[in-house]
């Protein structure tokens, strides 16, 4: 079954979801979010703002997507200025139990208390305490549901509010920027050859191939009191971010990624012909991407 919620793309999933929950308990379901929020499920946005999308794919290799990715642009004003538009993509931790319900559960979570929940309305707290929330959630279900025990997952969010962004995150998905012909990794990997590679133990191209390339030192549903990685910036018109899964770069180089993008755009079209590419190198991992572009900045 193929679900969607906010502006997430679930993937066919092996065991379905028996609900959607919030922190400690609190349940919406899609139709009483809908109702909250007066707003239409989003799949792709394309505003005189924003233009969003997203793609996730299971792969070549791979008997189910462990992938899930969402993200949420207000179409009341009052909401957006209060607020921004908030975006996440989540990996489920291969080799763990129930990782597809992980990355769901975080994104789903991670949306419903960053607009509904009891923070302070300080927006970068107001992030860094829902994300601590969002994995205290995943930690609790996976230590107490004996059927997602141990289940943990990658997690990161972008915020656009006005002309700054924000940015938590755990693990070792990415998000990046394309200004001005560059492109920029904003987030760095949770991983040991992340780590290998920012001590200078081995290169880039190695940290592909290395034995150990999926092996995380944090990730969501690790433990109780996680403190997310956090990052602010300046936007500008014509930046373009992308928050991806690490199978997107499973077989491409970031420098690859840039040129596929300017060459085939960022829209649906050039996404599936980037999937496309990847698979026919081996595509062995799940692969979600979501691109973010600003034509203006809100006021």
């Amino acid at each position: 079954m193929r679900q969607t919620y906010f502006g997430s793309a679930a993937r066919s999933e092996s065991k379905q979801l028996p609900r959607t929950l919030g922190y400690f308990g609190k349940i919406f379901s899609v139709k009483e979010v809908s109702r909250m929020m007066d707003f239409t499920l989003q799949k792709n946005i394309d505003n005189s703002v924003l233009r969003v999308n997203g793609i996730s794919d299971m792969g070549c290799v791979r008997t189910n997507n462990e992938d899930y990715y969402g993200f949420y642009v207000p179409p009341d004003p009052a909401i957006m200025t209060k607020f921004g538009s908030l975006f996440a993509v989540a990996d489920g931790v291969g080799g763990n139990a129930a990782g597809e319900v992980a990355s769901a559960e975080a994104v789903n979570v991670m949306l419903q208390e960053f607009y509904f929940g009891d923070h302070t309305e300080k927006i970068p707290n107001r992030l860094k305490n829902v994300f601590r929330h969002t994995a205290l959630h995943i930690y609790d279900l996976a230590t107490s549901d004996p059927s997602v025990r141990n289940m943990k997952c990658t997690l990161s969010t972008l915020l656009l509010r006005h002309d700054r962004f924000y940015i938590a995150h755990v693990g070792d998905s990415k998000i990046f920027l394309f200004r001005d012909g560059k492109a920029v990794q904003l987030t760095k990997d949770h991983s040991m050859v992340g780590k290998m590679v920012r001590l200078g133990l081995i290169t880039p191209e190695d940290a592909r191939v290395h034995p150990n390339k999926n092996v995380l030192l944090q990730a969501v549903g690790d433990g109780p009191m996680l403190v997310p990685d956090f990052y602010a910036g300046v936007v500008k018109e014509g930046d373009l971010f992308c928050l991806l899964t690490d199978g997107i770069l499973e077989h491409l180089t970031p420098e690859e990624m840039h040129l596929f993008i300017d060459a085939h755009g960022f829209e649906i079209s050039g996404m599936t012909d980037m999937v496309s590419e990847i698979k026919s190198r081996g595509g062995f991992d799940n692969m979600t991407i979501v691109t973010v572009k600003v034509d203006k900045i809100p006021v």
